[in-house]
């Protein structure tokens, strides 16, 4: 994956612009998406129609969007319930549901013979899913890209703040005309963002880095939080005493880079200490309940052999501690 800038240099191509964008499905990527694109001082791109199953969506995504471009000249934006007339307003067509259902709309917009798909862009915001899931619309003459914000979407109040200076992860088709490509980079610079290149064939592997970036370290800390628990300090008081180590290993990260922020007893090759970890194990805890602490072990001694810090022989002995088990 290599990061690009998006070029702002770039002579527009006037037969899709201004763009027309319509938005297929109005949970909290969408209406993301659809209130910071509102809410660009930037003619090139429109907002033009929104669709989503249940009135209530429908209704906060318009609220959150008239919020953002409230001082700006009215619009007409339709809201609808109907998929095919969302994609009928558009040349620019974001498909933001779940990716379970991206295939299921993509062959219903393509079989609707509402619209010409061989004028539109379709854009699917699945990191998991390859174009595949829009191969209905390739063969009825669409042309294909997806898109993939490297962010966690708790809110969508918190994400309309905070999506600019996010990276996108981009994928399209090889034969994707010039000016769709041109659409991809000049939306992605007005946002603020910038692109990662990633393969329609890689796009599992690039998804599956992301989930261990992001969820994945949730369930560690909340790891983390429970071990706690077990020895009675509360899921708050645990949090506020470990808040502060986040934060200063997360500096660490952006300052030195992963590899060189690794901290702690297996950093320092101190194998007692790890001993001692794991014998309290056996006594507070039930069987199993180390597995994540002796998997995370392993990695992390790994890494400080990779670093250097330890030797094979200390990393050997790490090894067989993390890999003996409970009777270890």
């Amino acid at each position: 994956m290599n990061k690009v800038k998006a070029k702002t240099n770039i002579k527009i191509n006037n037969s899709i612009w201004p763009a027309q964008i319509s938005i297929i499905g109005a949970g909290r990527v969408g209406t993301t998406l659809a209130t910071v694109i509102s809410g660009l001082n930037n003619p090139l791109f429109k907002i033009c129609s929104v669709s989503s199953p249940t009135q209530k969506s429908r209704k906060r995504a318009a609220a959150f969007m008239q919020a953002a471009i409230e001082k700006k000249p009215k619009t007409k934006i339709l809201y609808t319930s109907d998929n095919i007339k969302c994609a009928a307003e558009g040349n620019i067509i974001m498909i933001c549901t779940p990716d379970d259902i991206i295939s299921k709309i993509s062959a219903e917009l393509a079989s609707s013979g509402k619209f010409d798909a061989k004028q539109k862009l379709f854009i699917h915001f699945s990191g998991a899913k390859s174009l595949d899931a829009l191969m209905p619309l390739k063969k009825a003459g669409g042309h294909l890209a997806s898109l993939h914000p490297l962010k966690s979407f708790a809110s969508i109040k918190e994400s309309i703040k905070t999506l600019k200076g996010s990276i996108f992860g981009v994928t399209y088709e090889k034969d994707l005309a010039g000016p769709y490509i041109l659409f991809l980079k000049k939306l992605i610079r007005a946002l603020d963002c910038s692109i990662i290149e990633v393969s329609d064939e890689k796009k599992s592997i690039y998804h599956a880095s992301a989930c261990i970036a992001s969820n994945y370290l949730v369930s560690l800390l909340n790891y983390a939080v429970q071990t706690n628990a077990i020895i009675g300090i509360t899921p708050e008081d645990s949090l506020k005493g470990l808040e502060s180590l986040i934060d200063g290993t997360i500096a660490n990260i952006k300052k030195l880079g992963t590899q060189k922020s690794l901290t702690g007893p297996i950093a320092r090759g101190d194998t007692g200490t790890i001993r001692e970890h794991l014998e309290s194990f056996k006594i507070f805890f039930e069987d199993g309940q180390d597995t994540v602490y002796r998997i995370m072990g392993l990695e992390t001694a790994k890494l400080a052999h990779e670093n250097g810090w330890i030797d094979k022989n200390t990393f050997m002995e790490f090894k067989k501690m993390f890999l003996a088990g409970k009777n270890g």
